[in-house]
């Protein structure tokens, strides 16, 4: 890790230590600097993110929470794997938050609303003219958020914060895939055009036909690195 990052942590105010240790430990983890089957012992992250224990347990204990480290005894935290269930259990719930918060935005799709989706597909856009595959993630990922967010359900944005994690270990695995982010733009362009037409039906219709692509994606990839 970079001295930079280490001070960034070590300087923070003792409240934001925790908070830093946990942000900095996930973002490698979803970076794959910690790739599958590592484990994390206390001891060595301490001397990696310069802060004591108590921030790095805090955080292990979040990240086992939110799937992406599992204790193993004998072992300890170790990075987590996934598999063909886990794709399908992630992508079916996060399709039926994202269709439940359709159902309650019929009286909020005004020039604000559709002016963020535009954003964010433009971002998109612009991101894979550059070959940036990783960047249009974040924008795809922004995208869902605001659908999410925009409902106003705290429970709902709760729930759907804790399976973003796990889209995100996804994600990761295929940032360097431009065809998939072409076709996740065309997917995403397809729904905002029905949200701007103020057909909610035919933007569900779209949002699971894009989900369906998603999971057989994910799947496909498994299968192809499990039989290599």
């Amino acid at each position: 890790m970079a001295a930079g990052r280490k001070n960034e942590i070590l300087n923070s105010p003792g409240e934001s230590k925790q908070q830093q240790a946990y942000q900095q430990i996930k973002q490698d983890i979803l970076n794959n600097t910690y790739p599958q089957g590592t484990v994390l012992a206390e001891r060595k992250l301490c001397e990696i993110y310069q802060v004591s224990r108590s921030p790095i347990r805090n955080a292990i204990q979040q990240l086992t929470y939110e799937g992406l480290l599992t204790i193993i005894p004998g072992k300890g935290a170790t990075v987590a794997g996934f598999s063909i269930e886990d794709i399908l259990e992630v992508y079916d719930l996060l399709e039926v938050l994202q269709l439940y918060a359709l159902r309650s935005l019929a009286s909020q799709i005004d020039a604000y609303f559709l002016g963020f989706l535009k954003t964010s597909l433009d971002r998109m856009q612009q991101a894979i003219d550059k070959d940036d595959p990783a960047t249009a993630d974040k924008w795809d990922l922004q995208f869902h958020r605001f659908l999410i967010t925009s409902s106003s359900n705290k429970r709902l944005s709760s729930l759907y914060e804790q399976l973003e994690v796990q889209n995100m270990r996804f994600l990761a695995t295929a940032s360097d895939d431009k065809a998939r982010a072409i076709r996740s733009y065309q997917e995403h362009l397809a729904i905002y055009q029905r949200l701007q037409e103020h057909d909610l039906s035919g933007a569900q219709q779209m949002l699971q036909k894009h989900y369906q692509q998603i999971r057989q994606y994910y799947v496909d990839k498994l299968i192809n690195r499990i039989q290599l």
